[in-house]
């Protein structure tokens, strides 16, 4: 069974043993995510949309959890989460249906709750 919050705890705890483990080429890519994903021409809600349809398009479990996290950290709404899905889903089919359908709506049912409005984390 998909534990969103689990598969996030995970990915963040194991970048952090990569860190000081291989701290070199965990940090170059690092550096590059954070590049990718800075307001440029395209704002951080915009550029976490393109991550959750390339994340259910590819099935990836962490990266749905990380960046369905990110999205609603960023401010996106439930409704644009589902419609960057949507897009995926048009030119993915079953298999972005079926991540979409399950790994995407668990993530978002178990991340909403952290966040009251836009992008701001309970207390």
């Amino acid at each position: 069974m998909f534990n969103a919050r689990e598969r996030l705890n995970n990915f963040q705890n194991g970048v952090g043993v990569l860190m000081n483990e291989n701290p070199e080429t965990t940090k170059a890519l690092m550096g590059f995510v954070g590049a990718s994903l800075a307001k440029d021409a395209l704002t951080v809600r915009e550029k976490e949309l393109v991550a959750i349809g390339i994340s259910v398009h590819t099935g990836c479990e962490d990266c749905i959890a990380v960046h369905t996290y990110k999205a609603l950290e960023a401010g996106c709404t439930r409704k644009e989460i589902l419609e960057a899905s949507g897009v995926a889903i048009m030119l993915g089919g079953g298999p972005v249906l079926g991540a979409s359908a399950s790994l995407l709506i668990t993530a978002l049912n178990e991340f909403e709750k952290d966040f009251n409005g836009k992008g701001s984390a309970r207390a």
